[in-house]
């Protein structure tokens, strides 16, 4: 995978897992309601962490090809967009 394409699934695909999330809890809302569970509520929250854990998935898991050497290149923590290469060891 390149890495602009790494960005835009990395930009839209929480947004994507939160939107299926919040559609899941829409289609279940009379169970939750029966159940006395704020169907609200567990969409804010289940979306927020259905989003944080996606971003982490894509972060260490959707590697992104090196230019240099072609092997697989993972995000540096704390600094976005930016890839170290397992193979090589450069970053771009």
């Amino acid at each position: 995978m390149s890495s602009s394409r790494h960005f835009v699934l990395s930009f839209f695909g929480p947004v994507v897992a939160g939107g299926v999330f919040c559609g899941l809890i829409w289609l279940l809302w009379s169970k939750l309601e029966f159940y006395q569970v704020s169907p609200l509520v567990t969409m804010l929250v289940g979306g927020l962490v259905v989003g944080m854990v996606t971003r982490w998935f894509v972060r260490n898991c959707v590697a992104v090809s090196c230019p240099f050497c072609g092997g697989k290149s993972y995000e540096i923590p704390d600094r976005g967009n930016r890839f170290a290469c397992r193979v090589c060891g450069k970053d771009h």
